[in-house]
């Protein structure tokens, strides 16, 4: 099963996924895909706090800091586990930009079919992958080339995920709407 959550940055979409991989790995352990790198002080500061929240709670976390190995952590799943990505945008960013992939659309749209592979293949192998993802569109899409690539190939991640989905929802100032499904209790 994927879940699917979208919302602006700071809007508490990492909250509202935490507390859903929390109820659905309630037997299992959740392997918590740290995808943003703390390259300044804001950000190290907001991973300190998401590092406070998760040890707060009573979940199994099993983190997997960027970057990290996706075989690894497919190879790691038990069935009742769930895999938590905070976030798509960020782990998105650093596999297109890593190398050339982002040169060309053929390139940039087969990079992006890998890792659509890899949260299929999480999703075959555990309980439930809840994917969190920054809203970036609403700004429109700027025109440098690599920016270009970068959001028109997330726009096709998101509505290839949001499809496999069995939910699907925004966080709008802390508050969940739900777009798709039923959310999971």
């Amino acid at each position: 099963m994927i879940v699917f959550v979208s919302g602006a940055v700071r809007s508490g979409k990492s909250e509202v996924a935490e507390a859903c991989a929390i109820r659905l790995a309630s037997v299992g352990r959740v392997h918590y895909i740290a995808a943003a790198p703390a390259d300044d002080g804001e950000m190290a500061g907001r991973i300190r706090r998401h590092q406070e929240r998760r040890a707060a709670t009573a979940a199994r976390w099993v983190v997997w800091e960027a970057p990290f190995s996706s075989r690894g952590l497919t190879a790691s799943l038990r069935a009742d586990d769930v895999v938590l990505l905070d976030c798509l945008t960020t782990w998105w960013a650093a596999e297109l930009f890593a190398g050339d992939d982002w040169k060309t659309m053929k390139t940039a749209d087969e990079a992006a079919r890998r890792l659509l592979d890899e949260v299929r293949a999480w999703a075959g192998r555990c309980r439930a992958v809840v994917v969190v993802s920054n809203e970036l569109f609403s700004g429109g899409v700027p025109d440098d080339e690599g920016t270009f690539r970068y959001m028109k190939t997330l726009g096709w991640l998101h509505q290839q995920l949001v499809a496999a989905a069995r939910a699907a929802a925004v966080v709008e100032c802390g508050l969940l709407r739900v777009k798709k499904g039923r959310w999971p209790q």
